[in-house]
C-alpha cells in the first residue's frame, strides 16, 4: 500500500514529507479538506488505496483513502514511530521538551460613562459636567481578553459538515470538512439563518384553502412549530380562525384546557380594556414543546354569544397579540363567507395554500386565489402553493397544477409524504421524518422572505 505523510503546520497550510508538495487552504475550504482531495488524487493516481499518517502537534492520525474517496481511520501497516521519531534526539537523552509559549496581552482600560475601553477616568458623578480623577495606573497583569471568554466566530468560516458523507468522515475521523457549497445541508443552514432574521414588529402567515381536508391545521402546526425552534419560544401564536373551531386543538402535542380560546381571551380583554397584561393573556394561550403558543377557537355553537368568530373578533386577537408577540399563524377554516376567513386572507403577509395532487383541491385552490388576485391585487406576490403528498394522489395532475399556479405568479414548493400529518394524529416535532422537517424549514424561510419583502 502506497504511504506518506502530511504535517500540518498551520491552521491554513501542510506539507507533504519526502515530496515537497506544499497543501494551503483554499477559500471556503480548511486545510483538512486539502489533505482528503490531495490524498484521493494520490490513490486516483495509483490506483489503489493510499494510507496517509497526518502530523499535527504531536498528534498523529492514520487514515486510508481508496481512490472513489471513500475515507476510514486505519491503524498504520509500518512500524509505529518512536518517541525518537517524533522530535526527541536520541543522542541527547538529557534533552527536555521544549518550553510552552507565553502570550502578554496589553492591559486594559477602565470603562467610563461613555461605555469605551481605554479611558481610566472615573464616570462623572450624575448631574457633573466633567469626568474626575483617573483611577490609578491598573495592574500589568490586567488582560485585554478574559482567558474566560468563549471564542469567537471567525467571519466567514464555515463549521464542519454535521450530514452527508463528509459528516461521516468528521465524525468518524475527526476531520473539519466542510459541507460543498451546493449541498442540502448549506441550503438548510441558509434557510435557517433567513428564518432567524429581522422581520416586521407584527406578521400574519395565513393558511388557506376552501377545500376541506386538504391539510391546512397540519400545515399550520409544522410552520408554528418550525418558527418557534428557530426563533426562540414566546415569539409565535398559531390560531385557529376557523367560524365555528376546527381541528387546531386535535392536533397540537399539548391540548388547551376549558376556557382556554379566542372568546375567553376576548372576554379578558374587554374586561381590562386599558392593556392586557401579560400573565392574563397566558392563561389562554396553550404553550407547546417547541416553544410556540396555541389558542383554540370554539365549538359551542348552543350559545347565542359563540355564534361563530367574525372578523372584528379575528382583528381584536391580531390587536392583543401583536404587543407580545412577533407571528400569528392563522389556520382557516373552508368557508370564504366567514368574517375571519376574509380578515385573515386580507391581512396575511404572506399566503400559504397547501395543496394535495388531487384535481378537486387543485381546483378549489386555483379558484381561490382566481378571486384573491381580483380582489387584492397583489396578493399572488406573497402567496406559496405547497404541493403535498398523500394516499389518493393522482401524480398526473401535478404538472397541471404547477403550470397553472406559476401561471398566476405565485411559488411552487413540493413537500414529501408524512404519515403523521396523513393519520391524523397529534403532531410532535420528534415524530417528524427529517424529509418532512428539513422541507418546514424551506417553507418557513420563503414564507419569512415574503413577509420582509418591500410593498
Amino acid at each position: 500500500m502506497h504511504e506518506f505523510t502530511v504535517e500540518i503546520v498551520s491552521d491554513n497550510a501542510a506539507r507533504v514529507t519526502g515530496t515537497g508538495d506544499e497543501l494551503v487552504a483554499t477559500a471556503g475550504k480548511t486545510i483538512q479538506d486539502s489533505i482528503y482531495e490531495y490524498s484521493q488524487q494520490r490513490a486516483a493516481d495509483a490506483g489503489a488505496p493510499v494510507e496517509v499518517a497526518v502530523h499535527r502537534a504531536g498528534r498523529r492520525t492514520q487514515v486510508t483513502v481508496s481512490p472513489d474517496g471513500t475515507a476510514s481511520r486505519s491503524a498504520p501497516t509500518g512500524p509505529i514511530p518512536t518517541t525518537a521519531d517524533q522530535g526527541e534526539d536520541p543522542s541527547n537523552p538529557d534533552a527536555v521538551a521544549a518550553e510552552p509559549v507565553s502570550i502578554t496581552l496589553d492591559p486594559l482600560g477602565h470603562i467610563g460613562r461613555t461605555g469605551h475601553t481605554g479611558h481610566t477616568g472615573h464616570p462623572a458623578p450624575d448631574g457633573a459636567g466633567q469626568e474626575s480623577a483617573p483611577y490609578p495606573a491598573p495592574a500589568a497583569r490586567c488582560q485585554k481578553v478574559s482567558v474566560l471568554a468563549a471564542p469567537g466566530i471567525v467571519p466567514g468560516a464555515t463549521e464542519p459538515a454535521r450530514t452527508g458523507m463528509r459528516g461521516r468522515l468528521n465524525a468518524v475521523l475527526g476531520l473539519g470538512l466542510s459541507p460543498k457549497p451546493s449541498s442540502a445541508e448549506m441550503r438548510l443552514r441558509a434557510a435557517a439563518a433567513t428564518i432567524t432574521g429581522p422581520i416586521p414588529d407584527f406578521s400574519t402567515i395565513t393558511v388557506a384553502n376552501i377545500k376541506g381536508g386538504v391539510g391546512n391545521t397540519p400545515i399550520a402546526v409544522g410552520l408554528a412549530q418550525t418558527l418557534a425552534t428557530h426563533r426562540g419560544g414566546a415569539t409565535v401564536v398559531c390560531a385557529d380562525l376557523a367560524e365555528s373551531g376546527g381541528s387546531l386543538a386535535d392536533r397540537v402535542c399539548v391540548p388547551p384546557a376549558e376556557g382556554q380560546n379566542i372568546f375567553g381571551l376576548l372576554a379578558a380583554a374587554q374586561a381590562d380594556p386599558g392593556h392586557l397584561r401579560r400573565s392574563v393573556l397566558g392563561r389562554h394561550l396553550t404553550r407547546q414543546p417547541s416553544g410556540e403558543d396555541i389558542i383554540a377557537g370554539h365549538k359551542d355553537l348552543t350559545a347565542a354569544q359563540h355564534a361563530g368568530l367574525g372578523g372584528d373578533d379575528a382583528a381584536a386577537l391580531a390587536t392583543i397579540l401583536a404587543r407580545h408577540r412577533e407571528i400569528l399563524v392563522a389556520d382557516t377554516g373552508n368557508n370564504p363567507l366567514a368574517g375571519s376567513w376574509q380578515w385573515a386572507v386580507s391581512q396575511a403577509d404572506a399566503l400559504v395554500v397547501p395543496v394535495p395532487l388531487r384535481r378537486d383541491a387543485a381546483t378549489a385552490a386555483h379558484r381561490m386565489l382566481l378571486d384573491l388576485a381580483a380582489a387584492h391585487p397583489g396578493r399572488p406576490d406573497r402567496t406559496v402553493v405547497i404541493i403535498t403528498d398523500g394516499p389518493g394522489d393522482t401524480p398526473m395532475v401535478e404538472s397541471d397544477a404547477v403550470d397553472a399556479f406559476i401561471a398566476l405568479g405565485v411559488q411552487v414548493l413540493r413537500m414529501p409524504y408524512e404519515p403523521l400529518f396523513a393519520g391524523g394524529e397529534r403532531i410532535l416535532p420528534s415524530h417528524l421524518r427529517h424529509t418532512t422537517t428539513d422541507s418546514l424549514t424551506v417553507i418557513a424561510a420563503t414564507i419569512v422572505d415574503l413577509i420582509t419583502k418591500p410593498e
